[in-house]
C-alpha cells in the first residue's frame, strides 16, 4: 500500500523529474568539478594600440574577451557589464607570439623511456640512460620512433614554459628530437595548467633526424651516408608495407603481411597525409633534404635554415616553408680577442641575421624557431636582429604570429587579433622588437597570466637571480649508472647570461648557452672523453643559497642527476654583485 504521506505525481511530473536527473548527470559527466568551479572569464581590454596582424593597427582600440575567445576587435566597443577592465593606455597589444620549433615541455622528460634511446652497440663505460640495453625494442635502439607522440610526452610544469610567457610567447610547436623517425609535434598553449588543456593541434608533422650521433662507440648508423641509407630503405620499407596490406585486404588466401608499428605510423608521411620536417643549414644540406623529399614524395618543411638565404630561389620553387632558426652563432666570451677566426666562420657569424631578409625577397614563407634556446627572451631579441639585418618589421613579427599559424594549419584559431579566435594576447611596453620593451600581460585561452618587472641590479644582473649567489666556483658531484663523478664548476653572471668552465674526468670546457631565469640556471657543455668521439650535455639546476641540484641530460646516453656546493670563499659573491 502507498504511504500517505507520499506525494501523488502525475506521468507527465514523473517523467520530467526524471529528465533532470538523466541532465544533472550528464553535466556532471560532460563537465568535471575542476571545470565547473570555473567562472567564464570576461575582460575588456580598451585604449590599447592594438597591431592585429592580419590588418591595419588600431591606435586606440578595444578589445572583448569571453571564455577565452576574442569576442569583439574595434573602437567604439560597449563595454560589457560583466568584463573586468584593463586600460591599456600608452601600452601596445600584439598577438601571442609563436615559437616555431622548440623543447619547451619536453625538458624534463627527456629521460623517459620512450624517449631515453641509447644508440645501439654504445660501450658499457659511458653514462646510460636508465632503461636497460635489452628492453628497448629493435625500433628504439635504431630510433625508428615515427609513433612517438609529443602531446604523451608533455610536461606542464616545465621549466621553460614561465620564461617563455614572459618573453611574449604563448604557443610552440613542441618535437621529440631523438633518433633518426623521431615522432609527431604537438601545438601546444603555454597555459601550463595541464596536458589536455595545452594541446591545440597533434599531431602536427612528422620529424626526421640527419644528425650524425656524437658518442663514441654509436652503432649504425653512425656517418651521414649509413643515416641517408637508413632513411631511404625505411622510406622504401613503409611503402612496400602499404602496397602488401594493399594486395592482402584486396584478395582473400593471401598470407597476412607482418604488422609493424613503426611502418604504420609512416603511412600518413609517404601518402602526404601530413608533412614532414627535414632539417638542414648549409646550401649542402638544404639541396639534401629536398632530393630526399623529392625523391619520395614526401610534404617537405625544412627545419634550421641558418644559410637558407642562399637558398632562396629553390625553396620558393618547391614551395617548401621554412622553420627559421634564430640562433645565430656567436663567438665564445672567453675566446682571446686578439685570435684571428677563419674567414668562413666569421662570414656566418656576421650574415646569420640577414637570411630571414633574403628569403623574404624569395617570396619563401618562413616562421622563427627558437632552436631549443635556453633563454626565450634571446630568441625575441635575435629577431630583432633579423630586422636590424633588413628583414621587414611587419613580416618579423608575421613570422612569429599568422604564418606559423598558417603553415600549421590553425591560421583560423590562433596568429592574429580578430574576432572568434583565440584570446593569445600580449600587453606590451611599446614596440616588441626594442630592447627597453617590457611585457606587462599576457593571455593565453584567456587566462591573464601578469609579469614581474625586473629591476636591474647596479651590477646589470636581475634583481632575484643575484641574490642566489650563482657566480662563483662550484663542486658538483655526478650521478652516472657507473658510480658518482666529482666536476668543478666555474660561472660568472652577466645580466640573465652566464659563462664559464666545466672541469670533470674529460677536461676543463666552456659551457655556452649559459641562462639564469629567478634561482633557476641551465647551460650546456660539449665533453671530449678519451677515446675520440664527443657528446653535448644540457645541465639544468636550481640554487638555494649555497646548494645547486639538478639534471645532466646526455641525450642519446641518458640522463643523471647532481647535487652541489659553493666554494665557501664565493659564498658571498651573489650579495655583493
Amino acid at each position: 500500500m502507498r504511504s500517505s504521506w507520499m506525494p501523488r505525481r502525475s506521468p507527465r511530473r514523473a517523467v520530467s523529474a526524471a529528465m533532470q536527473i538523466i541532465l544533472l548527470s550528464a553535466s556532471i559527466y560532460l563537465f568535471p568539478p575542476g571545470l565547473r568551479s570555473e567562472e567564464p572569464q570576461v575582460f575588456a581590454i580598451t585604449n590599447a594600440r592594438i597591431i592585429p596582424v592580419s590588418g591595419p593597427a588600431i591606435e586606440s582600440g578595444t578589445v572583448i574577451v569571453r571564455s577565452g575567445i576574442i569576442e569583439a576587435v574595434g573602437t567604439g566597443i560597449s563595454i560589457p557589464a560583466d568584463a573586468r577592465v584593463i586600460d591599456a593606455k600608452g601600452l601596445t597589444l600584439y598577438p601571442g607570439l609563436i615559437d616555431s620549433l622548440s623543447d619547451i615541455g619536453l625538458e624534463e622528460t627527456r629521460a623517459q623511456p620512450a624517449t631515453a634511446v641509447r644508440a645501439a652497440g654504445a660501450p658499457a663505460t659511458t653514462p646510460q640512460a636508465p632503461q636497460s640495453q635489452s628492453s628497448l625494442s629493435p625500433d628504439e635502439r635504431q630510433g625508428l620512433t615515427p609513433y612517438l607522440q609529443t602531446a604523451d610526452l608533455l610536461n606542464p610544469a616545465g621549466r621553460k614554459i614561465e620564461a617563455a610567457r614572459a618573453a611574449g610567447i604563448t604557443t610552440a610547436l613542441v618535437a621529440p628530437r631523438r633518433g633518426f623517425f623521431q615522432g609527431q609535434s604537438t601545438l601546444v598553449n603555454l597555459t601550463g595548467t595541464s596536458t589536455a588543456r595545452m594541446v591545440v593541434k597533434t599531431p602536427v608533422f612528422s620529424h626526421i633526424g640527419l644528425a650524425v650521433p656524437g658518442a663514441p662507440g654509436a652503432g649504425y648508423p653512425s656517418s651521414l651516408m649509413g643515416i641517408l641509407a637508413f632513411i631511404k630503405q625505411t622510406l622504401l620499407d613503409a611503402q612496400h608495407y602499404e602496397i602488401a596490406w594493399n594486395v592482402y585486404n584486396a584478395n582473400p588466401g593471401v598470407m597476412r603481411p607482418e604488422y609493424s608499428r613503426a611502418l604504420q605510423a609512416l603511412q600518413p608521411v609517404i601518402k602526404q597525409q601530413i608533412p614532414v620536417v627535414l632539417p638542414g643549414d648549409t646550401p649542402a644540406q638544404i639541396q639534401r633534404a629536398l632530393d630526399l623529399a623529392e625523391t619520395f614524395k614526401l610534404r617537405m618543411i625544412l627545419a634550421g635554415g641558418a644559410e637558407a638565404g642562399k637558398m632562396g630561389p629553390a625553396l620558393r620553387e618547391r614551395n617548401v616553408p621554412v622553420l627559421l632558426t634564430a640562433k645565430f652563432p656567436e663567438r665564445n666570451r672567453d675566446a682571446d680577442p686578439d685570435a684571428e677566426e677563419e674567414l668562413a666562420v666569421l662570414r656566418r657569424r656576421v650574415e646569420a641575421p640577414s637570411h630571414a631578409a633574403a628569403l623574404a625577397n624569395a617570396g619563401v614563407r618562413f616562421a622563427f624557431q627558437s632552436d631549443d634556446m635556453a633563454n626565450p627572451k634571446d630568441f625575441i631579441r635575435n629577431v630583432g636582429r633579423a630586422v636590424e639585418a633588413g628583414l621587414d618589421k611587419a613580416l618579423a613579427l608575421r613570422a612569429l604570429t599568422l604564418t606559423p599559424a598558417e603553415i600549421f594549419g590553425v591560421a583560423d584559431k590562433l596568429g592574429s587579433i580578430e574576432k572568434g579566435k583565440c584570446a593569445n594576447l600580449v600587453l606590451a611596453t611599446g614596440d616588441i622588437f626594442e630592447a627597453r620593451t617590457r611585457i606587462r600581460q599576457v593571455f593565453i585561452d584567456g587566462q591573464r597570466f601578469e609579469i614581474p618587472e625586473m629591476e636591474a641590479e647596479p651590477s646589470g644582473q636581475t634583481a632575484g637571480a643575484g641574490a642566489f649567489g650563482v657566480s662563483g666556483s662550484w663542486t658538483l658531484r655526478i650521478n652516472t649508472p657507473q658510480g658518482p663523478i666529482d666536476a668543478g664548476l666555474k660561472i660568472q653572471q652577466f645580466g640573465t647570461s652566464v659563462t664559464g668552465t666545466l672541469t670533470s674526468p674529460f677536461g676543463t670546457v666552456d659551457i655556452s648557452e649559459g641562462s639564469v631565469a629567478g634561482n633557476n640556471i641551465g647551460f650546456k657543455a660539449n665533453l671530449n672523453p678519451p677515446g675520440g668521439g664527443s657528446f653535448i650535455v644540457e645541465f639544468r639546476a636550481t640554487i638555494q643559497g649555497s646548494t645547486i641540484s639538478g639534471s645532466a641530460d646526455a641525450g642519446i646516453m641518458g640522463k643523471m642527476d647532481f647535487t652541489g656546493s659553493k666554494s665557501p670563499n664565493d659564498r658571498q659573491i651573489g650579495s655583493q654583485l
